[in-house]
C-alpha cells in the first residue's frame, strides 16, 4: 500500500486515471476505469486484472472487506481527488484503473452464440445489451462501428457483464466471412422478420444481429441473414434496442440458461 494520501488533482497517477474517461487514452494505455463498491468487490474478485485501485481515504474502513482481499497498488486518495476520477454524479469512493482484456484472435467457441452489434450509437443501449448478453451466455460480442464498449456509460449500464463477456471490434465483412466460414447461421433482429416463437431454432450455434437505433440492421447482413421479429400490438412500431436485444436474448437462450 502507498501509504501517502493524495490530495492533488495534478498527480501524474491521477492525471492518467482520470485520462481513461477519454476513448483515446483508453486505447492508448488498454484500461479503462470501474467505479463503484459493486463492480470493483466483482473486480477484486478475479472479474478483471486490476492496475491500480483509488480509494477515499476517508472511506478505508467501509471497504474493508474489498481491500483485505486485494494485493496489487492500492492508492488512498482524498475525497477531492476521488471526485476528480469518477464521472459519477455522486461516487462511491472507490474505483478500479482495470486492463482490458486481452482477446486476441477471433476464435470464440464452437457451438455458442455470438451477439452482433451493428451500429449501436447509445451507451445505454449497449450497455444493456452487454448485461443481457452475460446474463444469458452471450459470451462473445462483436461490434460494428459501435460505441466504445469501455466507456463509464456503458460500463454502469452493463452493471459488471463487462467484465465476463468477449468484445471485439471488427468489420462487417470480417465478421460475415467469419460466419460463412463456420457455417454460422446469422439472425438478425428485423421488424419484418418471422416471429420468433415461431423460428424454430435448434440449437445456439448462430449470431443474433442487433442493428442501429434508427436504421436497423445494415442490408449486407438482410441478405445473407434469417430475419426475425418480436410480435407487438399494430399501434407500437418498435421497442427501444436495448429492449428487443434483450427479449431476444431471452427467447432464444431462456431455456438453456
Amino acid at each position: 500500500m502507498n501509504g501517502e494520501i493524495i490530495s492533488s488533482t495534478d498527480n501524474p497517477m491521477i492525471k492518467e486515471a482520470r485520462s481513461l474517461n477519454d476513448k483515446k487514452f483508453r486505447r492508448f494505455h488498454g484500461k479503462f476505469l470501474i467505479d463503484g463498491e459493486k463492480l470493483v468487490y466483482e473486480a477484486v474478485c478475479g472479474a478483471a486484472e486490476i492496475d491500480k485501485l483509488f480509494v477515499d481515504a476517508e472511506k478505508m474502513s467501509e471497504f474493508g472487506y474489498i481491500l483485505e482481499r486485494f494485493d496489487g497498488k492500492l492508492v488512498p486518495v482524498t475525497k477531492k481527488v476521488i471526485n476528480s476520477i469518477s464521472e459519477n454524479v455522486t461516487p462511491q469512493g472507490i474505483i478500479a484503473e482495470v486492463f482490458m482484456r486481452e482477446t486476441g484472435e477471433f476464435q470464440p467457441e464452437k457451438g455458442q452464440p455470438i451477439l452482433i452489434c451493428d451500429r449501436i450509437q447509445d451507451p445505454g443501449n449497449l450497455g444493456t445489451i452487454i448485461r443481457t448478453a452475460s446474463a444469458t451466455g452471450f459470451e462473445t460480442i462483436v461490434l460494428i462501428d459501435t460505441a466504445d464498449a469501455y466507456s463509464p456509460k456503458v460500463i454502469r449500464s452493463s452493471s459488471g457483464g463487462i467484465l465476463y463477456t468477449d468484445i471485439f471490434r471488427m468489420s462487417e465483412k470480417e465478421i460475415i466471412s467469419y460466419c460463412e466460414k463456420n457455417e454460422v447461421p446469422i439472425l438478425v433482429a428485423d421488424m419484418g422478420g418471422v416471429n420468433v416463437f415461431n423460428a424454430e431454432i435448434a440449437s445456439k450455434n448462430f449470431a443474433l444481429v442487433i442493428g442501429n437505433e434508427g436504421q436497423g440492421v445494415s442490408e449486407s447482413f438482410k441478405e445473407i441473414g434469417r430475419s426475425i421479429a418480436l410480435p407487438m400490438k399494430s399501434q407500437m412500431e418498435s421497442l427501444n434496442a436495448g429492449v428487443s436485444a434483450s427479449v431476444l436474448m431471452y427467447i432464444l437462450l431462456g431455456k438453456s440458461i
